[in-house]
């Protein structure tokens, strides 16, 4: 079984700084390594490649010194490496980046390429659908476990989704992404170089792979980077003294001079867009289409859905829909892929949707890649939309690369906001480097293509007297190289982190899960919801769909409340949009009172059962 792996060397974002005057990263002194995910997903190939034989080919796209992760590919046990280097690959986007890699992985051959779920710098997971779509074989994204059948023809694959998992039965070959608990990565060091000696390591330039190298870098890119700068919060570091009664009423006296118990957060206020404030346009207008996202109980019958209703995150990319569109004079309008699509029309409707696409079939009762790409990327061609929005949540990664790649169009992914510039186009604000670093980015085609974080934007007060265009859909037969077998909802916090305006983080300083309902009984008080540290996820004491940080989710709350949690970097990227951080712990010294707006040094028990009495 021949296997590609394609990897990518990442810089240790928790040592780059950056110069607010040059607006630059300063990388000098700044040590690279094999992203995180990849490890995963080198390891996974190498327990294949010794069950079924044949070859692991390990690839990446980079500068010289990118060579030291290939090197660690193959000390890993990966049989040789192609390093992809030149200066036509420079500037890469992630869609030219993805067609380079296609057109070494059809020269190289294969049955499957692993990829990491994303890297760990720009956090866009946009590569592997690419690739899988100009490769035109089946994908599946954050896979945490697959099967290979015997015969080779087909393997069943589990992945990771927002409320749990599905598992899925696709053809090969396929490309798939790699998550954190596909497998325990193996572990190099010095002592193991001499298992990359003799292996070949071979260079290809980008005459290697094609002729026309104009598809390749910067001038291949759909997308640029207009500038980058910081966002890094400034955080209060009030530490609140006294006894833990003391310090929790005072807590909560700053907190309600932060706006809890109001209809406003200092942090953040709400910006009021209603769906009544939609300006008439007129027909040619310009559109602005929200691709929306689902959710509902599955029945037992696989391919029905039953009380389906729209995600928070869609609801909050219309509101954003209807600030763009008024802007520009013009249509806003949301795509709708289900069955039975009526109730969700109506809402749709309700925030702000002139028309609505209404795609209605079995087919679509629930995500597919394949039937999904296919009536999004028709309706992209038939109706040319002047920007495009889905929401950035394990199925719209999924979706929006695709489709980008269908129709070699500019994506922007893990966006934090959405603007019109005084040029009138399109600007897409997308953090990286966790969080700390925005970077405004345009797109060369049209429509715009971006995904949003959830929990970025304010939804739009709906106004049930809307009333809308609905546009039915014509669906036919389509095959699909992937059928979901079987599904398992773990938990909704998954989705309730995505707009939860107050979250409690949960570290391994709270002793174990016997002592999560004293965590709970807090979170009941202040109707708020759980976020775990990854430790936490790994012992088994919270769903992974709550795990938050660098391997994690990122949240964007009004208030963050950590217990038991020390503050270490890999935690803290995912929090740092959160308005207002409060820290409690037990030790004096730990990392956390650095980053925090309000510190208390107490046992976390007891501050959760005297806060839950001040609350009242």
């Amino acid at each position: 079984m021949n296997i590609i792996v394609c990897i990518k060397q990442v810089p240790s974002i928790e040592h780059l700084k950056f110069d607010n005057q040059a607006r630059r990263l300063i990388r000098e002194g700044v040590s690279n390594q094999l992203n995180t995910f990849d490890r995963r997903a080198i390891t996974e190939a190498v327990h294949l490649r010794e069950q079924f034989g044949g070859e692991v080919v390990v690839v990446t796209m980079g500068p010289p010194q990118a060579k030291d992760a290939l090197m660690e590919c193959l000390m890993m046990g990966a049989d040789r490496a192609v390093h992809l280097l030149g200066r036509e690959f420079a500037g890469a986007d992630t869609l030219a980046t993805a067609r380079t890699l296609a057109l070494a992985c059809k020269k190289i051959g294969y049955d499957l390429i692993l990829c990491g779920k994303t890297a760990t710098d720009a956090e866009t997971a946009q590569v592997p659908p690419m690739l899988a779509e100009l490769l035109d074989v089946p994908q599946v994204m954050n896979v945490i476990a697959l099967r290979v059948s015997e015969d080779r023809q087909s393997m069943t694959v589990t992945r990771e989704t927002d409320e749990g998992t599905e598992t899925l039965e696709c053809t090969l070959p396929a490309v798939l992404s790699a998550g954190e608990r596909l497998c325990k990565p193996i572990r190099v060091g010095p002592a193991d170089a001499p298992q990359a000696d003799g292996k070949p390591c071979e260079v290809w330039t980008a005459q290697d792979l094609h002729a026309n190298i104009s598809q390749f870098g910067l001038s291949g890119s759909p997308t640029w980077v207009e500038a980058i700068y910081s966002i890094e919060p400034q955080r209060k570091r009030i530490m609140l003294d006294g006894d833990v009664q003391h310090a929790a009423q005072k807590l909560l006296d700053c907190l309600r001079e932060e706006g809890y118990g109001a209809h406003e957060w200092k942090s953040r206020p709400h910006q009021h867009i209603r769906a009544s404030d939609r300006k008439p346009y007129q027909r040619g207008a310009k559109a602005i289409w929200v691709v929306a996202e689902t959710v509902g109980e599955p029945s037992p019958l696989i391919h029905v859905h039953t009380g389906q209703s729209v995600r928070d995150v869609t609801l909050e990319l219309m509101g954003a829909g209807i600030r763009l569109a008024n802007q520009i004079d013009g249509e806003l309008a949301a795509v709708v892929l289900t069955h039975k699509p009526n109730e969700l029309v109506n809402a749709l409707a309700a925030h702000g949707a002139d028309k609505v696409y209404a795609a209605d079939a079995p087919l679509l009762a629930r995500y597919t890649t394949e039937p999904f790409t296919k009536v999004v990327c028709e309706l992209i061609q038939q109706h040319r939309p002047f920007a495009v929005l889905f929401g950035a949540t394990a199925n719209g990664r999924d979706l929006a690369p695709r489709v980008a790649a269908r129709l070699g169009l500019g994506l922007t992914g893990d966006a934090i906001d959405v603007q019109i510039d005084d040029q009138g186009r399109v600007v897409m604000l997308k953090p990286a480097f966790g969080g700390n670093i925005v970077a405004p980015i345009l797109s060369k085609t049209t429509p715009a293509l971006v995904t949003v974080r959830p929990g970025m934007l304010p939804k739009p007060e709906p106004d049930p007297e809307r009333h809308t265009i609905q546009i039915r859909v014509p669906i036919y037969p389509m095959p699909t190289r992937t059928r979901v077998i079987s599904e398992a909802i773990i938990t909704a916090e998954g989705l309730e982190l995505d707009s939860a305006e107050i979250v409690i983080g949960v570290g391994t300083g709270v002793g174990g899960p016997e002592n999560l309902p004293a965590v709970h009984a807090l979170a009941d008080k202040l109707h708020a919801h759980l976020a775990a540290t990854r430790k936490v996820v790994d012992y088994g004491w919270m769903p992974p769909q709550t795990q938050v940080g660098l391997t994690g989710r990122s949240i964007a709350p009004r208030v963050y409340i950590m217990l038991g949690i020390s503050g270490q970097f890999n935690h803290m990227v995912g929090v740092q949009r959160s308005g207002v951080i409060v820290a409690v712990c037990d030790s004096p010294d730990a990392p956390i009172f650095k980053q925090c707006d309000y510190g208390i040094v107490a046992d976390w028990r007891q501050f959760a059962e005297a806060f839950a009495q001040v609350v009242g």
